[in-house]
């Protein structure tokens, strides 16, 4: 399983080198459009007909018949039997990483997999849950809907590359490429929802609604936890053995989450706190009441697991059961300040977007009698300049206030528009999870709990070289910092300054080796650490020029 990341990732280019290769080709050649329609289907077709093959080509799976406990398979053949399905093949990926999956072409070769971490991590009710929310998959044609729903994004785009160069259809190249990238988003919408129907499923089969919840939350925790011990081996592994196999769990890890029941990206806030229902219902409260919740789950292919858990709740009161992890009953949004929020983040955005969408379609308008006013596109850019620092103005306010993560973690109404400026004090104990192997981001913890710590930078290169000289020697030290406490897919503190005191080997005489007993036994002093994100001076400095740029049109 070593190869796996590196093999998908490569896959995945030599697909889109393919599809535009072969796109260039026939536009050279003045192939007429329905051949590019036709190459969707082909390319879509190869990609569905070669995927199962590939994924156990990628996977080690073992498809022992004993590998998966007994009570497991027959809980499956009953369950297709009763549902007249096919029987499906199941196996088992010896991996601590907990996930499972369902993959294939059509029902009667379909095939389920879970991990090692499944069988070890859940009960027996958990994991006929988990399987019969795989087999909701096979049962609703899951493989062959999102084959087909990937088409039309695809057609979309072929209108674009095959009208772009059409000076009367650049209207049309225009609004395919903008159909493009909302049907990418549909393509989301509908995987999601795709995943609501299985959780259905398996509540409706089983009829313990509660134990696919309790699954999801154990799921979604057990992924982060290993996550985080694969991240801590590969910087502090023993031998190199340790740190290959830490580095395979990570690859692993990364490629179940984009196929299996949960996503990491889902469940992230849930590895700062303990695995009891109280302390989950609490962190993932926001998720159910922020209405920002919903915009920045339009870019996941698994819905949050808040909302999931609320609506298996909702399956669980119609069986007169209690829920397993009762979520607050008030979960009415709060859309107090929200209209406002959005208008400060979408406005600069928006002018940028007007300016490029005016510049590629500014002929084609012109002939249809549409003319811009005098000096548009340098007011625009005002406009632009302007809004963006509004916008940062917005985003970087208040007083930092000594606060715990417990206090903030409770706060539903920040977001990533709406800060919290904070002082917090605690121990870095590690980087953030998931991160790169040099990673800018930390874990803070303090008497109350844990929160991730993000260093952002606008400077080229910034984060990596406060990665590469700083975040290391800051784990495992107490730390004053100040910053904005922000909230998006996790809760996280947006670093303003780093204060520590840190020790260091005292200077040597010069010639001293720095593996010599004597380096080896050097005192060692006290050093004061302190450093700063300049972020939010450079992205003003942007918007500035924006500014500067505007007026130089109209008055230069």
């Amino acid at each position: 399983m070593g190869f796996i990341g590196r093999s998908l990732l490569v896959l995945s280019v030599l697909y889109g080198l393919l599809f535009a290769v072969v796109d260039v080709f026939l536009l050279r050649g003045g192939a007429p459009m329905w051949a590019g329609v036709a190459f969707v289907f082909a390319i879509i077709g190869v990609q569905y007909l070669a995927a199962p093959w590939l994924i156990e080509w990628f996977f080690s799976i073992d498809w022992d018949p004993e590998a998966l406990p007994q009570a497991q398979r027959v809980f499956v053949e009953n369950l297709c039997r009763e549902r007249g399905l096919p029987p499906i093949k199941l196996g088992v990926i010896w991996s601590g990483t907990p996930n499972a999956f369902a993959f294939g072409r059509v029902r009667r070769d379909a095939r389920i997999v879970v991990t090692e971490g499944i069988l070890k991590n859940l009960s027996n009710d958990e994991i006929n849950a988990v399987l019969a929310h795989e087999v909701g998959h096979v049962a609703h044609y899951d493989f062959a809907v999102m084959a087909l729903a990937a088409i039309c994004p695809l057609l979309l785009y072929q209108i674009y590359v095959w009208t772009d160069r059409v000076n009367n259809l650049r209207l049309v190249s225009y609004a395919a490429y903008l159909a493009y990238w909302v049907g990418q988003f549909l393509v989301l919408l509908l995987n999601r929802t795709r995943e609501y129907g299985a959780d259905h499923f398996s509540a409706q089969v089983t009829r313990e609604p509660s134990a696919l919840s309790s699954a999801l939350v154990k799921i979604a925790y057990g992924m982060i936890r290993e996550t985080s011990e694969s991240r801590r081996m590969l910087q502090e592994g023993a031998d190199k053995t340790d740190k290959n196999n830490a580095k395979r769990a990570l690859q692993f890890g990364h490629s179940l989450s984009l196929m299996g029941i949960a996503a990491a990206s889902g469940g992230e806030a849930l590895a700062l706190v303990a695995n009891t229902p109280d302390a989950a219902a609490k962190v993932m409260r926001w998720d159910l009441v922020n209405p920002w919740s919903r915009v920045y789950e339009l870019g996941s292919t698994h819905p949050l697991t808040a909302m999931r858990l609320k609506a298996l709740n909702r399956e669980a009161a119609s069986y007169g059961q209690q829920p397993e992890y009762p979520l607050p009953s008030d979960t009415r949004i709060r859309w107090t300040g929200f209209p406002l929020q959005f208008l400060i983040w979408a406005a600069p955005l928006l002018c940028g977007f007007t300016v490029l969408s005016y510049v590629w379609i500014r002929k084609p308008l012109r002939e249809l009698g549409f003319v811009a006013p005098d000096n548009f596109i340098p007011v625009l850019l005002i406009a632009l300049g302007i809004s963006w620092a509004a916008r940062i103005a917005y985003r970087y306010r208040g007083a930092f206030k000594p606060a715990t993560v417990a206090d903030l973690l409770e706060d539903l109404d920040v977001s990533q528009m709406q800060p919290r400026a904070v002082e917090l004090e605690g121990e870095i104990i590690g980087h953030g999870i998931p991160g790169a192997v040099w990673s800018a981001d930390l874990v803070l913890q303090d008497a109350s709990g844990m929160i991730f710590v993000y260093y952002r930078s606008s400077i080229p290169f910034g984060r990596f070289f406060f990665a590469v000289r700083n975040a290391d020697r800051l784990i495992g030290e107490r730390v004053k910092l100040r910053g904005w406490y922000r909230r998006g897919l996790r809760p996280y503190v947006e670093v303003s300054s780093v204060q520590a005191t840190l020790l260091k080997a005292s200077p040597r005489s010069a010639g001293t080796s720095l593996f010599s007993a004597e380096a080896l036994s050097a005192p060692m002093e006290k050093e004061d650490f302190l450093t700063r994100s300049y972020s939010v001076w450079i992205q003003l400095a942007a918007s500035a020029v924006c500014v500067g740029a505007g007026l130089y049109i109209i008055f230069g």
